[in-house]
């Protein structure tokens, strides 16, 4: 697996800080995702590996904080962090990717979901879907100039 992947795997994951502030109901959510979380998936398609994670999600004065350490076979260790929190003024989760690009949040139930659309050293879409039970973060992308698809999907639980 390439280094190409590693850092495609790594936006999948990692959100930037976005201006929030969050009501007290959007407080309570994010409070229920706090705890360690472990889980494991794998790379399929055009490149195949396994990948082990262990996510953190630590409270913030507006948000959660999340950390992540993963190993993915043939790379090692990769490490990515986020934040995530609900802007009140537009009354909506919200997240930048690594790239600067705004991510909104649908929330359904327990079930947050961020999809964002990646570009750059690679195109596809990553699904980050958060609950008090479980963190499942599923992307598919392809290289440029690519003729298949390499897809990741990860299951965390604490």
């Amino acid at each position: 697996m390439s280094r190409t992947v590693a850092a495609l795997f790594a936006a999948a994951l990692a959100f930037s800080p976005g201006l929030a502030l969050a009501g007290a109901a959007e407080d309570a959510y994010l409070a229920k995702l706090i705890g360690v979380w472990k889980g494991a998936g794998a790379l399929t398609g055009d490149e195949t590996a396994a990948i082990a994670c262990t996510l953190t999600v630590r409270q913030r004065s507006e948000g959660v904080n999340f950390s992540s350490k993963c190993k993915v076979e043939g790379l090692g260790n990769q490490n990515f962090s986020a934040v995530i929190s609900y802007n009140d003024k537009e009354g909506r989760y919200e997240a930048k990717s690594t790239g600067g690009e705004l991510t909104i949040g649908t929330r359904k139930g327990n079930t947050l979901t961020f999809n964002a659309k990646m570009k750059g050293i690679a195109v596809g879409t990553s699904v980050m879907k958060l609950s008090p039970s479980a963190i499942v973060v599923d992307t598919t992308v392809r290289r440029p100039g690519g003729d298949a698809d390499i897809v990741s999907h990860m299951e965390m639980k604490r």
